[in-house]
């Protein structure tokens, strides 16, 4: 019986991101059920070494990662020690976890598997990534349509975290989506009182597939934006706007409840801080893109905006000027994502996936 799994991902907590909350919860999830976790990612927000924590072993090899710090692109370029370190890794793993395929860490893994012969799954986290340069988009759609379909191509199973995302992969690959999951007991509705200005939440990098400025440019006199993810920008001195910093994620959950609604104007992407914010009872104003069309945002407390400045500024004083209507709608949210996803759900059917995927 298959127990070794190896998780490759090109980032990892601490390093804040919805894909490093996912494999952070999987990876917990995976060692509680008696599997033997490794991991291996980039050691850009901690030391590089070996150590292990809540039963899983992490492997973080030195890389730099001035890519996303001055132009927004999360692709960390590592040591030369990573082809060793993810030999050696696959090679003691019986299957093998690939988290997406745009990094160097997944190129390399699924060539290892490959020479191999160790079985493995690609998870895909997001679909095109709708980046404002023009250059880093001819890039990344070359590196899908080559590097992209070989790793894809050697996988047993290939795990898009929704149908949006599912409807880019090649016609051959076979395909089981695997949706997030939320953690219920962290994140869930708190009181929030009525005698202040009612605060909206943005959660994300500053970068435009994140839809930052957009959500800057609907200040309003009827509530406060709040921004967890930097701090603020050179020039933006409107005081309607409050930077909470880069929140760590064992604070985030703090973050929901001092909030009263969430935006997401992202593009390309369904981020987990929607599965997130629902949770913790906040009803979740959406950009209307087809990425944002998911079987969780389908759910109560959910709306989908047009977005430009206007439409957004509109959409939020109507929504917090009612505020019984904003309770309603976080609550039905918050019942909805706690009956339908959880991380044990999901972490089961990863149990499932692997050994599946590693029978003869």
């Amino acid at each position: 019986m298959s127990h070794r799994v190896l998780h490759v991902a090109h980032h990892a907590v601490p390093h804040l991101g919805g894909l490093e909350t996912v494999v952070a919860a999987e990876t917990r999830g995976l060692a509680a059920r008696g599997w033997e976790v490794a991991l291996v990612t980039s050691a850009t927000a901690t030391r590089p070494g070996t150590t292990v924590a809540d039963g899983v072993r992490a492997v973080r090899v030195r890389a730099w990662n001035g890519l996303e710090e001055r132009y927004g692109v999360p692709f960390p370029l590592y040591s030369p020690r990573l082809v060793g370190a993810l030999a050696r890794e696959v090679r003691r793993a019986d299957v093998v976890h690939v988290h997406d395929v745009l990094y160097l860490t997944s190129w390399v893994a699924a060539l290892w598997c490959r020479l191999l012969r160790t079985p493995y799954v690609v998870h895909r986290h997001v679909g095109f990534v709708h980046h404002s340069s023009a250059l880093v988009r001819l890039v990344q759609a070359a590196v899908v349509a080559t590097i992209g379909r070989f790793v894809l191509g050697g996988a047993r199973v290939v795990l898009p975290i929704d149908e949006h995302v599912a409807a880019s992969l090649p016609a051959s690959a076979r395909v089981e989506v695997l949706g997030n999951g939320v953690d219920t007991d962290r994140f869930h509705p708190g009181p929030r009182p009525d005698d202040r200005l009612p605060r909206v939440l943005f959660v994300g990098r500053f970068v435009p597939k994140k839809g930052f400025e957009l959500v800057a440019a609907a200040a309003d006199d009827a509530y406060e934006i709040a921004f967890a993810g930097g701090d603020r920008p050179r020039g933006l001195d409107d005081p309607r706007l409050t930077f909470l910093g880069v929140v760590p994620v064992a604070e985030m959950p703090d973050a929901y409840a001092r909030a009263d609604v969430m935006v997401v104007a992202s593009v390309g992407e369904c981020p987990l801080t929607v599965l997130e914010a629902m949770a913790s009872g906040l009803p979740v104003l959406l950009r209307e893109d087809p990425a944002l069309h998911t079987e969780w945002t389908s759910g109560p407390g959910v709306r989908f905006v047009d977005m430009d400045a206007g439409d957004l500024r509109a959409a939020l004083r109507t929504l917090v000027a009612d505020r019984d209507e904003m309770r309603r709608l976080g609550e039905d949210g918050a019942a909805y994502a706690r009956a339908a996803y959880s991380w044990d759900v999901h972490v089961d059917r990863l149990d499932r996936i692997y050994r599946e995927a590693t029978r003869p």
